[in-house]
């Protein structure tokens, strides 16, 4: 009976980590069934914790949701009475001391890259976008625009979706700032925490709906500029094309942005 009692358990441990992943991502459970290539009603019974599960269909659930098999099965409880980390027994000071060599040479990186300071601004992030892409920052700039090889602007955009399902664009959107990004191609970086997960080139052609419905906005509220509004993460998942997507390494790959 207790042996019953740990299944059950854990089956409401993997529920409850597969809806939080998935709704992190904003993925249906059509759209994780498919992506998993497991039927949309079985990802429904494992959400409510009436399915078992083999571990071939629980690694593919995993990498659709772009995490490790373990996330599936660690919950708060797990995490209160598991072995304890190597550097556990260090002090926080210690351990910034440990990894502060490595944030140098990642700094030195940035630096070549054009970015000033990888803490300030999503600079960080704005380098893995760049070392992805190809693509070279304009300094000084609006925005973390870049530039390509042949001449070619992007704006670049980047969402962190622990906090929000939803691409920031200009606090002061008017005409003038939407004649200019109609000129260019915008790149979506989508991130969750500091883990990036995709990225996702729209054309202007593509974002020429937001365009109108901004323009329109901006006439209605006669000359009000508007605070910036949003691009859904769904709309860019739609719409975009997919330029780079986590493989479960943690690792990064150069992609051809011009494809």
């Amino acid at each position: 009976m207790a042996l019953l009692n740990q299944i059950s358990d854990l089956l409401h441990v993997i529920a409850e980590n597969v809806m939080k992943y998935r709704k992190q991502l904003g993925y249906t459970q059509e759209e994780l069934a498919f992506k998993a290539d497991i039927d949309r009603t079985y990802i429904g019974y494992i959400e409510n914790a009436k399915q078992n599960i083999s571990t071939e269909k629980l690694c593919s659930i995993a990498q659709a949701l772009k995490i490790d098999v373990a996330d599936l099965l660690m919950s708060d409880v797990n995490e209160e009475h598991a072995v304890s980390k190597p550097d556990a027994s260090y002090e926080a000071i210690d351990i910034f001391n440990l990894i502060y060599p490595s944030l140098i040479i990642l700094q030195d990186l940035a630096t070549k890259n054009g970015i000033n300071d990888i803490f300030q601004d999503n600079g960080g992030k704005l380098l893995q976008v760049l070392l992805i892409t190809g693509l070279s920052d304009l300094p000084g700039r609006e925005g973390n625009d870049a530039v390509d090889d042949g001449g070619n602007e992007y704006e670049l955009k980047s969402v962190n979706i622990s906090l929000t399902k939803n691409f920031s664009t200009h606090h002061h959107m008017n005409p003038a700032i939407i004649e200019k990004y109609r000129k260019v191609d915008w790149i979506f970086a989508v991130y969750r925490g500091i883990e990036l997960l995709e990225i996702y080139k729209l054309t202007p052609t593509d974002l020429e709906s937001y365009y109108i419905k901004w323009e329109n906005k901006w006439h209605n509220d006669r000359g009000k500029d508007i605070n910036n509004p949003k691009i859904p993460l769904r709309y860019v998942r739609e719409v975009g094309k997919l330029l780079f997507e986590n493989d479960g390494s943690g690792k990064i790959k150069s992609v051809n942005i011009k494809e």
